[in-house]
């Protein structure tokens, strides 16, 4: 019984060392998954609908971004140094955020020229 329980243990815990090895963190299986549908896109209408949705999520960052000024402005008390702290990370990621919707904003105009010259010819 005892041989059982230490090997069950180990299995798991090889399992959960060789799961966080492989996992991926969010962010880069969303940059991976939107950089297979920017590839994958080859028809005009797929061009403008992965156009579109990156230019929400352009939009979405924003809207994001804004959020985190606004909370950066307000006060809420407590001491000098933590809201200065706060503060700046804030701002800092709010300024990651539309440098993330800027570059989501240029890819999705990339896409749409070629597809807009198509559908003039």
């Amino acid at each position: 019984m005892k041989t059982t329980k230490i090997i069950a243990t180990g299995i798991l815990a090889f399992g959960l060392v060789t799961a966080n090895l492989q996992a991926l963190d969010t962010n880069e299986r969303l940059e991976l998954l939107e950089s297979a549908m920017i590839d994958q896109a080859t028809t005009p209408a797929q061009k403008s609908a992965v156009s579109e949705y990156l230019a929400n999520v352009a939009k979405e960052k924003v809207e994001m971004a804004q959020a985190l000024r606004d909370r950066a402005g307000s006060t809420r008390g407590g001491k000098a140094i933590s809201q200065m702290n706060e503060r700046s990370e804030l701002l800092r990621r709010a300024e990651a955020l539309e440098k993330d919707a800027k570059k989501y904003r240029t890819i999705s105009m990339d896409l749409t020229k070629p597809s807009m010259q198509v559908a003039q010819n």
